[in-house]
């Protein structure tokens, strides 16, 4: 059974809250010896955590610390933060005043996570029993188990649309799953490649894609769902029927199939100087739009003299060739997502979850 938790309180100026526990957060060593490209140096930014922003702590919630914040969504004046192992928390703003509801999940189960419904407001959340559960706007759960499928695993990612709830299996034969409302799969889509006849050996989940899968689902600058599917490198678009269109691949393209070398190749920054800092150069991981242009994230930088992290987010080149670096500042604390809805977004380091307004937050370099 779930269990609901009430409390409220005020926001606060985002460079207050984080001042104090900046400096607590410890530099993790680079590990491994630098390797550094001749590459430009990257440019710094506070688009997130600017001074317009404000914020509210975790352990002023009542999040216990061995919960850390797993993603964040935005829906109008709502924000949801999902942790894990299995608490979903919902923030409403509205006057300078935060209203807090928490939910539990059951003792034992996961919670992987969630996606907001469109047609209603309601989110999914999802566990690693390929079961579901949805909660209204009056803050009810109801629990949906999908229909013809045993085992643990769960989703890697949800999107919900007008017509069907798309899920990104772990690790599974198929990359897509379309479900309807009530747990039955509806179809299935993007499945795994066979392995090529010229070679000796298949081809590894870990060659296809990043999380496990051939595929990674996402939402283009319009808000579509689209499809990039690693293998064959194509991108593609959901319409309203549920069927996939091949479409043009924009800034997608600029997406490689890891190998075994990605995050292999250390960079430094500001090397020698005040602010120095190194970090792993890895694949592109999660998506947002920051005033309607894509940024990737790309990990995080260690940074000496005991400063914390930065962000490492990765912009596309126009022409796809690959990203432009950028370093996020967020006062000493990685950034673990980002979520936008119209004017709004929020962001989530493992310490606060971060309100801004785009009328007032500072524009991509």
């Amino acid at each position: 059974m779930m269990k609901r938790v009430r409390a409220f309180g005020s926001l606060a100026p985002l460079v207050l809250l984080l001042s104090a526990c900046a400096s607590s957060s410890p530099a993790p060593a680079p590990g491994r010896s630098p390797a550094v490209a001749a590459e430009p140096e990257p440019q710094r930014v506070s688009l997130v955590c600017h001074e317009g922003s404000t914020a509210i702590r975790f352990d002023q919630m009542g999040i216990p610390q061995g919960e850390r914040p797993k993603a964040v969504a935005v829906h109008g004046d709502v924000t949801y933060v999902l942790f894990e192992p299995g608490r979903l928390a919902r923030i409403t703003r509205k006057e300078g005043k935060a209203q807090l509801e928490m939910s539990l999940a059951p003792p034992g189960e996961t919670w992987t996570a969630m996606a907001v419904d469109p047609t209603d407001g309601s989110v999914w959340v999802s566990n690693e029993r390929f079961a579901l559960v949805r909660f209204d706007r009056d803050w009810n759960a109801q629990a949906v188990k999908i229909k013809r499928v045993e085992g643990t695993g769960g989703f890697e990612s949800l999107q919900v649309a007008a017509d069907a709830i798309y899920a990104e299996p772990f690790c599974a034969e198929d990359g897509i799953w379309r479900l309807d409302r009530k747990g039955n799969i509806l179809s299935s889509a993007f499945p795994v490649p066979p392995p090529d006849p010229a070679e000796d050996r298949p081809v590894t989940m870990e060659e296809l894609g990043v999380r496990c899968s051939p595929v990674r689902m996402e939402r283009d600058p319009e808000g579509r769902i689209v499809v990039w599917d690693y293998a064959r490198r194509t991108l593609h678009q959901l319409d309203a029927q549920g069927a996939w269109t091949e479409v043009p691949s924009t800034f997608f393209a600029a997406l490689q199939v890891p190998t075994h070398e990605a995050g292999s190749v250390v960079k430094g920054a500001d090397v020698g100087g005040a602010r120095e800092q190194w970090y792993l150069k890895i694949p592109a991981r999660d998506l947002f739009y920051w005033k309607g242009q894509p940024v990737f994230f790309g990990g995080f930088t260690s940074q000496s003299r005991g400063l914390g992290q930065n962000t490492v987010l990765l912009r596309p080149r126009a022409d796809a060739s690959g990203f432009d670096e950028l370093i996020e500042s967020c006062f000493g604390l990685g950034i673990l997502d980002v979520a936008t809805d119209g004017p709004r977004y929020a962001a989530v380091t493992d310490k606060v979850v971060v309100f801004g307004d785009f009328a007032t937050a500072p524009d991509l370099p």
